[in-house]
C-alpha cells in the first residue's frame, strides 16, 4: 500500500478530514488481513482487521499487552513532558493481569446491569428535558446541544460532580481526545496544551476524592476515594486514572455512538421511521447503531513473545493496532456490514472490545443512547442537515463534533 493508504488509517486529520477508511479496511481484509506497516512519522506497527484476529488476540492477555500503551501516537509524542505526565495516570485500561483483574473489581459492580437499573429514571429524565428544550421547531447543532450534554450529564450525576462543573469537565474532555484538532487545542503548542489540561484535571480531581474521603456519598466518586486494594487504600495514580476513564471515555464515546448514529439516520431515513414504527426494537436498534458507528476506532497491543497469526510472524515487541471498527465490518461475521439493520441478530459486535478488556461500561452506554434515540425517534415528525457535519481529528475517537440541523418535533407525552 502507498504511504497515502498508510496515513489514512491512523492520521487525525484524515479522519477529520474524510471519516473512516472503510474502502481501505475492506481490501486488507480481503487481500492482508495483517498487515505491517512502517508509515513515516509514526511507530511501526501490524494492522488487525478481522473479526476472528481481533478476537484470538484480545483473549490472550499474557500474550498481548496493554500496558506499554493502548492507542497509537506519533513518534514526538512518546517522550517529552506530557507524555510522561500521561503515564503517570495509571488507569485500567494499561493495566495487565493480575494487576488488571484487581483494580477492575472497584468499579465493576456499580456498572452491573442491576446496579444500572436504578438510573432509568434519572437517565429518562434527562433525555426528555435536553429534546424539550430544543423546543417544538428550529435549528440546532446536535452535537454540541444534544449528543454532547446527554452522556455529560448522565456522567456528572454518577460521579457526583455539581451541575455548574460541566462545562469545564466537557472542555477537558474535548482537549484530551482533540489535541490534534485545532478547534480544541488550549495551545499552538502541543505539549504545553496537554501539560496544562493534565494539571488542571488532576487539581479538580484531586479536591473531589479529598472530600469524598472526608464525607462519602452515594456516587461513584465515593468508590473511587475509598477503593481498597489488597487490603490498602488505592494509590493517587490509579484513583486519577479511575476519574480520567469514567469522565472522558465514558462520555466521549458514548457522544460519538449518538452523533454518529443520528447522522446515519439523517442518511437514511427509513431507518429512522422504521424505528419510529416500533420502538420496541430500541435494544437491538442500539447495539447496532454501535456497531455501524464504532466509536472507538483501535486499540494497541504489544506482543510480549513471537507470535504466528495468519502465517506472519510477529515479533516480541511489535505493536499491534486492532481496528474494531473494521472487524465490525467484516463479511465474514455480518450480513450485510454496511447496512443498518435495526433488528439484527445476534450482533457480535466488538465496539466494547472482547475479553479482559471488555468495557465497564457498556450497559451505561446503551442505556444512556438507548434512552436518548428512544425519546428523539418517537417525537421527530421531520428532520434535516442543514450543513456539513464535521469531526473531530482523532485516530481514537473520531466522532463528529458539529452536526447542523433543522427539526421538528411533537410535545412530549
Amino acid at each position: 500500500m502507498s504511504d497515502a493508504s498508510e496515513l489514512r488509517l491512523i492520521d487525525p486529520k484524515c479522519y477529520a478530514e474524510q471519516g473512516y477508511p472503510h474502502e481501505i479496511w475492506a481490501e486488507l481484509r480481503r487481500e492482508t488481513p495483517v498487515h505491517f506497516f512502517e508509515p513515516p512519522g509514526w511507530p511501526s506497527f501490524w494492522a488487525i482487521t478481522k473479526h476472528a484476529d481481533i478476537v484470538e488476540i484480545s483473549k490472550q492477555p499474557d500474550i498481548f499487552l496493554n500496558a506499554p500503551g493502548m492507542t497509537l501516537v506519533r513518534k514526538r509524542d512518546e517522550d517529552g513532558e506530557a507524555a510522561a505526565q500521561r503515564q503517570q495516570i495509571k488507569t485500567v485500561i494499561n493495566m495487565d493481569p493480575p494487576e488488571h483483574r484487581k483494580y477492575r473489581t472497584v468499579a465493576s459492580p456499580y456498572f452491573s446491569p442491576r446496579a444500572m437499573g436504578r438510573l432509568d429514571t434519572q437517565v429518562a429524565q434527562t433525555a426528555r428535558q435536553l429534546v424539550d428544550g430544543l423546543g417544538r421547531e428550529g435549528e440546532c447543532d446536535f452535537i454540541t446541544e444534544i449528543a454532547s450534554l446527554h452522556p455529560l450529564k448522565v456522567i456528572a450525576r454518577i460521579l457526583g460532580v455539581p451541575e455548574a462543573d460541566e462545562p469545564f469537565i466537557l472542555k477537558l474532555t474535548n482537549e484530551l481526545f482533540g489535541s490534534e484538532d485545532p478547534e480544541f487545542q488550549r495551545s499552538e503548542d502541543r505539549e504545553t496544551g496537554m501539560r496544562e489540561m493534565f494539571a488542571e484535571f488532576w487539581d479538580y480531581f484531586s479536591k473531589i476524592m479529598e472530600q469524598r474521603r472526608r464525607e462519602p456519598r452515594d456516587d461513584l466518586a465515593s468508590v473511587f476515594a475509598n477503593a481498597r486494594i489488597d487490603g490498602e487504600p488505592m494509590g493517587a495514580l490509579e484513583t486519577m486514572g479511575y476519574c480520567l476513564i469514567a469522565f472522558t471515555a465514558g462520555h466521549e464515546t458514548t457522544r460519538g455512538a449518538i452523533g454518529g448514529g443520528f447522522l446515519a439516520m439523517l442518511e437514511n431515513p427509513a431507518v429512522r421511521r422504521r424505528w419510529a414504527r416500533d420502538p420496541d426494537l430500541t435494544p437491538r436498534a442500539v447495539d447496532e447503531i454501535i456497531r455501524y458507528v464504532t466509536p472507538v476506532n483501535h486499540m494497541v497491543r504489544t506482543a510480549n513473545r513471537d507470535y504466528e497469526l495468519r502465517g506472519q510472524h510477529i515479533r516480541r515487541g511489535d505493536r499491534l493496532v486492532l481496528f474494531y471498527a473494521s472487524a465490525n465490518r467484516d463479511e465474514e461475521i455480518f450480513d450485510a456490514p454496511g447496512e443498518i439493520r435495526l433488528d439484527r441478530y445476534p450482533n457480535r459486535h466488538l465496539a466494547f472490545g472482547v475479553g479482559e478488556h471488555f468495557c465497564m461500561g457498556a450497559h451505561l452506554a446503551r442505556k444512556t443512547s438507548g434512552t436518548l434515540f428512544h425519546e428523539l425517534v418517537t417525537r421527530l415528525e421531520s428532520v434535516e442537515l442543514i450543513g456539513t457535519p464535521t469531526r473531530t481529528a482523532s485516530n481514537l475517537v473520531p466522532g463528529l463534533k458539529h452536526l447542523p440541523i433543522r427539526y421538528r418535533l411533537t410535545a412530549s407525552a
